[in-house]
């Protein structure tokens, strides 16, 4: 159990797990922290606390996606694919399946505005001359 746990340690409580731990364990390029967790045992698997917990998610992650969206169309970026949306999400299955799919796509578009981001300092510091000045401080102070 101690091994287990300190594997599931993101959520705090050896007896839950976030998708962000899932994700990340299975070694998958995930940028998304979330703030829900699930109980561990598969007997609470179609609980109502498991599913008003997946549905208190499922509106926080389709607010999320909209913030997405309206900033990759602010950067003018590509958007991806939101099917999310559109999937059914009458049963706990049903929303279990949208869920992962939402969680998909606003990890695509999180990864998206993180590399534009990315891609705008180093052109604004390649621009501004600010590897120059590190260069010369490295070779001018070692300490530096």
């Amino acid at each position: 159990m101690l091994l287990y746990s300190a594997l599931m340690s993101g959520s705090g409580n050896p007896q839950l797990y976030r998708p962000h731990d899932v994700f990340t364990a299975m070694g998958r390029c995930w940028v998304l922290e979330d703030e829900f967790s699930y109980p561990i045992n598969p007997n609470l698997r179609n609980s109502a606390y498991v599913h008003n917990t997946m549905r208190q998610e499922w509106a926080w992650l389709f607010r999320e996606q909209e913030m997405f969206y309206d900033e990759l169309v602010g950067y003018k970026l590509p958007v991806p694919r939101r099917l999310a949306s559109q999937m059914p999400r009458d049963t706990i299955e049903e929303l279990r399946k949208a869920l992962n799919r939402i969680r998909e796509e606003n990890n695509r578009m999180k990864i998206r505005l993180n590399r534009y981001r990315t891609q705008v300092e180093i052109r604004e510091s390649v621009e501004g001359g600010w590897y120059e000045h590190a260069q010369f401080m490295l070779l001018a102070d070692p300490i530096y």
